[in-house]
């Protein structure tokens, strides 16, 4: 990356550079470049739909390439616009790399992009501030992929109508992003999803009309947990160090403390309000994730280190120990109950991406947590059947529907028991 004139390149993407050329590093060390060639060729055209796991469909090199492409993409757009670090900025990122393991590729994301692109010129609207939601909109990238190679095949007029539809997508996005926040009134982390969950429905919905039936995917990779497992173990251990590095320990102990104690849903970018210490934060989170997967014996494939990195990513912007924990315990909890097995993808993901409601944990406290990251679960595997598996933030959007049903719940029963203890200790007097 070459630094504009008068403007100095964020340390912090120099950081995520090096998370993207260790994937590369890797990718070269594990498959030849005949290998990754070919693998990324399949991950280019396959129709990317969830469960796509693309180190399953292409090869742990192929898999990797695609993710360390797609962060690099953005990476040097960011800099290309002097755009600032924030935590929302870090959080697209990783969300952006995380998913680019499991559905997103540049053929996909392109037209959306673009689409984000014309909506910028069309009201005037200057592009960095729109870079984020543009990163985030590559959650409907399945939507490009199934029509343009539904078939298997390549064909001129459907690649034109997929990327017709990409820039529709698009340059409604940022629209519909933003309508989605009155939803779940900042409860749920995953707006892009909530909004992306809208959109494919919507798509799903007419393409079903024309007789068109998208089918789910189960590209699920178990062969390569212990090399996935060690790059995300050792990812998390070197954000805590960096983290530590760029500030007195004492300090940095300090200001972690007080991030522990975030719990506003709305104010929640943690890399303005705690600069660099914040990576301690995405740092044991990375690890604790990570750890979990281990202890559940679910495998670290592309979909899994996928959530990792996108719960890395949010610890930068609402995530941390206090508020995720307990939607952990809740969603863990609640896969014994369904018959699926622990290790199923449905389950799996459910359990990392159940913490993007982790502000309501924060908000009304550690036993609500747990009882919403059990609620989650179940959503999760219903709302899947709605949009058939295009918006990879699947569990974005049920998170949306669990906001919305928890939060009234919760303030109306946190508002029975006061009146009903109120009442027995007035009783008591009596």
């Amino acid at each position: 990356m070459q630094q504009s004139t008068g403007y100095k390149i964020p340390t912090d993407y120099w950081l995520v550079f090096s998370v993207c050329a260790s994937l590369v590093a890797i990718a070269f060390i594990f498959d030849s470049p005949q290998e990754i060639a070919r693998g990324f060729l399949l991950i280019t055209t396959s129709r990317s739909v969830l469960v796509t796991d693309y180190v399953a469909l292409g090869g742990i090199g192929a898999g990797l390439v695609n993710a360390a492409l797609s962060g690099l993409f953005y990476l040097v757009l960011l800099v290309a616009y002097k755009t600032h670090v924030n935590g929302r900025v870090i959080l697209a990122l990783f969300l952006t790399i995380g998913f680019s393991l499991f559905g997103k590729n540049l053929a996909n994301m392109l037209p959306i992009f673009f689409g984000v692109l014309l909506y910028a010129k069309a009201f005037d609207v200057k592009f960095s501030n729109l870079l984020v939601p543009a990163m985030v909109s590559g959650t409907v990238g399945p939507i490009v992929s199934e029509i343009a190679f539904m078939y298997g095949d390549i064909s001129p007029l459907r690649i034109a109508l997929a990327f017709a539809a990409g820039l529709f997508i698009g340059f409604i996005f940022p629209v519909v992003m933003e309508a989605s926040k009155a939803m779940h009134k900042g409860f749920c982390l995953y707006n892009g999803g909530v909004a992306g969950g809208f959109i494919a429905t919507f798509f799903v919905g007419l393409l079903r009309s024309l007789g068109i039936q998208p089918a789910p995917e189960a590209y699920w990779d178990t062969e390569h947990t212990v090399i996935l497992a060690s790059f995300a173990y050792l990812l998390g251990a070197g954000l805590v160090a960096y983290g530590f590095i760029h500030d007195k320990p004492a300090g940095a102990v300090e200001k972690y403390k007080h991030l522990l104690k975030e719990s506003d849903e709305i104010d929640n970018d943690y890399r303005t309000k705690y600069g660099k210490t914040c990576y301690i934060n995405i740092g044991a989170l990375c690890i604790v994730s990570t750890s979990l997967m281990m202890l559940l014996q679910i495998p670290i494939n592309g979909p899994i280190l996928g959530g990792i990195l996108t719960l890395v990513g949010f610890a930068a912007g609402g995530k941390h120990l206090r508020n995720v924990i307990p939607i952990l315990i809740g969603s863990v909890i609640a896969v014994n109950f369904n018959y699926y097995d622990m290790g199923s993808p449905s389950n799996a993901l459910a359990i990392l991406f159940s913490t993007g409601l982790a502000p309501i944990a924060g908000k009304f406290g550690w036993k609500w947590g747990i009882v919403t990251g059990f609620v989650h679960v179940s959503v999760a595997i219903i709302v899947g059947n709605l949009n058939g598996g295009m918006n990879l933030y699947n569990n974005g959007f049920a998170g949306g529907f669990v906001a919305l049903i928890m939060v009234p719940l919760i303030l109306f029963f946190n508002d029975l028991f006061k009146q009903f203890f109120k009442k027995s200790h007035l009783s008591g007097e009596d």
